[in-house]
């Protein structure tokens, strides 16, 4: 076989081969582009359920180990606000430095309790007008890993911390998950990590993704 015939044989295979090398570029491209939106519609979600969970603790002295729990006191229960009028005096009565319970008790200051609806000051105005809004706010959709049917993973417990009992929780989602109907096989994530913010060894709460 001559040169001539060679070469072409050879220019429609380089065609087909500079095609499939910029398919997958064009490919990997993509997908990490959708990738890196995936993770902050999910990191945005997990710092809602954040804030839930802080405030579920506030009122319950516990974290909740399950979302029944969690949704249902967003939905249906109610958060104390105290609110004080006065202040206690810096200045030495008597020769002392009174404490606020004494303040309180001297009638120098009151306190009134109040207690307003959980979904109206966990997520009042400030809190959304703070978040990325990129990815609308749905209390009906929040313990569902975005673009799944699946709910996130949710745990709680007490751990002892240096001979100290202290209350942890995890939220979380399998990358697997995150990425449901991406072309994810063979990219650079481990698709069985998780993507998560808490922890269940720590006293933690902060999320996993280099806040």
């Amino acid at each position: 076989m001559n040169a001539k015939k060679i070469t072409l044989i050879l220019i429609p295979i380089n065609i087909i081969l500079a095609f499939l090398v910029y398919n997958s570029i064009d490919s990997e491209i993509e997908f990490n582009q959708q990738a890196k939106e995936r993770i902050a519609e999910n990191v945005q979600k997990l710092k809602d359920l954040r804030t839930l969970q802080i405030a579920f603790k506030r009122e319950n002295d516990v974290f909740a180990d399950n979302f029944t729990s969690l949704l249902d006191f967003i939905q249906n229960d109610s958060t104390t606000i105290i609110k004080s009028v006065g202040e206690t005096p810096d200045s030495l009565i008597n020769g002392l430095q009174i404490t606020d319970a004494q303040a309180l008790e001297m009638g120098l200051i009151s306190r009134d309790t109040f207690y307003v609806s959980a979904k109206e000051s966990v997520f009042n105005e400030d809190y959304l007008s703070s978040r990325d809004n990129n990815y609308p706010f749905d209390i009906n959709q929040l313990s569902l890993i975005p673009n799944t049917n699946t709910e996130y993973n949710i745990s709680a417990d007490v751990i002892e911390k240096g001979k100290v009992s202290v209350q942890v929780f995890e939220i979380s989602a399998a990358y697997r998950d995150v990425f449901l109907g991406l072309d994810a096989e063979n990219k650079k994530y481990d698709l069985n990590s998780l993507l998560k913010v808490g922890s269940m060894t720590e006293a933690s709460l902060n999320g996993n993704w280099g806040e």
